[in-house]
């Protein structure tokens, strides 16, 4: 994997958990860092990569 793609990686996922944790705080609710919530079902997950295949096994979107 070439530099730029692992720097796009980092920037990507430091986003998604920034717009996690607002999300959270915004509708009141706290949970430790590190641990995602489907927001459709609310199933606690560890991995992104996890959450997103459950939303589109379980709630079928892209």
């Amino acid at each position: 994997m070439s530099i730029a793609a692992r720097f796009w990686r980092r920037v990507v996922r430091a986003y998604h958990l920034a717009c996690a944790r607002d999300d959270a705080a915004a509708r009141g609710v706290s949970a430790p860092t590190g641990v995602w919530v489907c927001e459709f079902c609310e199933m606690p997950v560890l991995k992104m990569t996890t959450l997103i295949k459950h939303v589109r096994a379980e709630h079928c979107l892209p």
